[in-house]
């Protein structure tokens, strides 16, 4: 009879395991992500196994912890923008720049792949453009209500917004890395959304 295996107990992240694993997101982005290893991701980040495996047990865990760096990093910034004032352009311009200077150094072709091969870490990505899409929402119901806005449905800028950042950024046929970035595609589709809202 075999001895039970025993199961470790990983460490949290630590600031600095944070610090580095940021700067594992920017190094992996021309990986072939369905083709990584635990190994690849030892080597590319310079660190020995041992510190990767005091803090995770998979490829999969490093990687959301990457990409968590990033997705916590623009909520801190989203949290931090006023709503309420009567100049909804100038609130609207700052939420365009979080996301774009937020997804700044990503390619289109490593969230291409994230949701092609890493279910649970697209869910994560998923909340974060909820939550930016709800901020959008209450800004289109301001503006529209201050009358600064043409009168669209809320509903169906929410949807198209959406839509564009879950499946037309996501669409390798569409979008290659080598014409566009994630930061100025954004940035492009919202500020083609500002000027179709603003009246006249």
């Amino acid at each position: 009879m075999g001895r039970k295996s025993i199961e470790k107990i990983r460490k949290r992240p630590t600031p600095k395991v944070n610090a580095w694993l940021a700067t594992l997101l920017i190094d992996i982005q021309d990986a072939d992500l369905g083709m990584l290893t635990m190994d690849d991701l030892v080597r590319i980040s310079g660190k020995s196994k041992s510190t990767f495996y005091t803090y995770f047990e998979r490829k999969e865990d490093v990687l959301l912890a990457a990409c968590q760096t990033r997705i916590y990093a623009i909520l801190y910034d989203l949290g931090k923008v006023e709503f309420g004032t009567d100049d909804v352009s100038i609130t609207y311009k700052q939420l365009i720049e979080i996301f774009a200077n937020g997804t700044s150094g990503i390619r289109l072709s490593f969230l291409q792949s994230i949701r092609k091969y890493y279910e649970s870490i697209w869910g994560e990505i998923e909340v974060l453009t909820d939550t930016y899409v709800d901020m959008l929402s209450s800004l289109y119901s301001h503006g529209i209500n201050l009358g600064l806005y043409r009168d669209f449905s809320v509903e169906l800028l929410t949807t198209m917004d959406k839509l564009f950042v879950i499946e037309i950024v996501t669409n390798s046929a569409l979008f290659t890395d080598e014409k566009y970035s994630v930061s100025d595609l954004v940035r492009d589709y919202l500020n083609l959304r500002l000027d179709g809202l603003l009246k006249a």
